[in-house]
């Protein structure tokens, strides 16, 4: 899993996961679905008005611009995603941590002619493929990286290795079976990250989910023996034990 570390305007340091090629590529295949078939209701809608060649240029040659145009004022009014992005579970963000700029969006979407558009694709799919943040041309000009907002819902077979069977490991916390693989998974990752950086901010995170968490599972205070951390490393090792 690729990945990038972006420390925000706050000085927190949050690893995202950076979306692949081939998810991008899905996105926006979705979006050109979505914007071909409005665009061709709307064509139909005209073409009574039309007596010309030129008319019909016209409309081909707008579709190009229009394209851009709704990449454009998508991810500007949708928090940096598209239609496409946001099935894909994609989101465009700022390198430097700071919110991307109108001038942002509209350098990658004009960047889409180079990129996508006039080229078949292949540089954007080259450039994601082998650099360093998995960014296309627009991306490396406006400052701004894909990320992968869907969480895996997998564990690591190391994580079940050695606690496949019930005998190995006693659960402690067995209401732990009504939360799903992705609430682990915002465990699992809050605990990384704190370890990682241990810094005030993630620490907090732990606690405020340790509490959550215990909320959930109607657990008093005086049932919780445990750190926050430790709290939700059992309440993980439960988890793999009672749903594997």
């Amino acid at each position: 899993m690729e990945s990038v570390t972006i420390q925000t305007t706050q000085n927190v340091r949050i690893d995202y996961e950076l979306a692949k090629a081939g998810s991008r590529m899905g996105a926006f295949f979705i979006d050109a679905i979505v914007f071909t078939i409005a665009y061709w209701i709307l064509s139909m809608l005209l073409i009574n008005f039309m007596d010309s060649l030129d008319d019909f240029a016209i409309i081909a040659f707008g579709s190009v611009f229009s394209f851009l145009g709704y990449y454009f004022l998508l991810e500007l009014f949708n928090r940096g995603q598209t239609l496409g992005k946001k099935v894909v579970g994609l989101r465009v963000i700022r390198l430097d941590g700071r919110d991307p700029t109108p001038a942002d969006f509209l350098t990658r979407s004009i960047f889409l002619l180079p990129d996508v558009i006039l080229s078949s694709g292949i540089p954007a799919m080259l450039l994601i493929s082998s650099g360093r943040h998995n960014q296309r041309l627009g991306d490396m000009v406006a400052g701004t990286v894909v990320i992968q907002t869907a969480i895996s819902n997998t564990f690591t077979l190391e994580e079940i290795m050695g606690i496949t069977r019930r005998e190995d490991h006693e659960p402690e916390f067995p209401g732990v079976q009504r939360f799903t693989n992705h609430d682990m998974m915002v465990v699992k990752r809050t605990l990384q990250r704190s370890r990682q950086y241990g810094n005030p901010a993630h620490k907090q995170a732990v606690r405020k989910l340790a509490i959550r968490i215990a909320d959930e599972l109607e657990l008093d205070k005086k049932e919780v023996k445990y750190t926050p951390e430790k709290f939700l490393d059992k309440v993980l090792l439960d988890f793999i034990v009672l749903t594997r």
